[in-house]
Formats: structure tokens, sequence, C-alpha cells
């Protein structure tokens, strides 16, 4: 591979950073606005927690300078990025203005857009499908199916139910 080769994919690598953090954010806003808390302050914990290692490796004898530049440049940008959104979800509730964002037919076309990327695509897709199956399979062990003896649909309780259940309205 020739040096302006690498120098291409390492290009081509921070355009696709750039689409996967604009996504994050949009993505963010829409679980904040649909009242799902999208900050992980765990995040900054994390980072910390791996930039202490590396400085501890370093202090060792590794040469990992780059390594440890790169994520406390990680750590500073998620913190300003972090504090410039929640400054501007702020302002949105001061000045009263709606929030813009993401309607749920826009939160699948959006992965789709990273599902395409030409380099991270692929991974993007097999670590959401992996999520999906993991949960479709925790689900499937979740369930519990109780025989109830033929006496018990008649209990006060069941019957509780039943109306709760029968008014329920129908999905289409």
């Amino acid at each position: 591979m020739s040096l302006s080769e690498i120098d291409q994919h390492i290009s081509d690598l921070r355009e696709e950073e750039r689409q996967i953090q604009d996504a994050y954010k949009k993505f963010a806003q829409f679980l904040h606005a649909n009242s799902i808390l999208p900050i992980n302050d765990g995040y900054i914990d994390y980072l910390q927690y791996f930039i202490r290692e590396e400085q501890m490796k370093q202090n060792a004898g590794a040469h990992n300078t780059e390594v440890i530049a790169r994520l406390e440049k990680m750590l500073t940008d998620y913190t300003s990025e972090m504090e410039l959104f929640k400054k501007t979800l702020q302002a949105q509730r001061d000045s009263g203005d709606e929030i813009e964002t993401l309607t749920p037919e826009d939160v699948f076309a959006l992965a789709g857009t990273l599902y395409h990327l030409p380099i991270n695509g692929k991974k993007i897709r097999d670590q959401v499908e992996g999520i999906k199956m993991g949960q479709d399979k925790y689900g499937a062990h979740r369930e519990i199916f109780v025989e109830l003896p033929a006496k018990a649909a008649s209990s006060k309780v069941m019957l509780q139910l039943k109306d709760i259940v029968s008014k329920r309205p129908k999905k289409q």
C-alpha cells in the first residue's frame, strides 16, 4: 500500500468518523426528546480509566504517546460536545422553541446510512444484528408460561384482568 493510499484511507476513516458522530448526535437528540436519557456520563469515567491504564503502560516502557493523546482528544471532544448538546437543549427549552427531532422512520433511515459506510458499515450492521440476536435469545428465556387450574379463570383477579385486557384498544 502506497503512502497516498494510506493517506486516502485515513481521510476516508475520518469522514466516516464524522458521519458516525453526526448520526450519534441526531440519535441522542431523538432519545432525549422521547424521554430516554441520551448522555452516558459513565463514558467520561470509561475514557479516563483507559487514559490512566495507558499512562501506566507508558511508565512501564510502552511507546504509546499517540494512543494517550488520541484518548485525551476523545475525552475533550466528547466533553465539549456533551456540554454543547446540553446548552443547546437548555437554550431551546428557555426560548420555548420546539426541539426538532427525527421521526422513528428517520431513525431507521439514518441507521441504514451507517450500514452503508464503505469501511465500517458492515461492522456496525454486524454489531446491531448481534444485539438483536442476543435480545431475541434472552427474551425467549425470559418468558415463563404457567398452567393455571381451571378454577383460576373464574377468580376475582382473573376476571378483573380479563376486563382490563378486553378494554385495551386493538392494534391495527
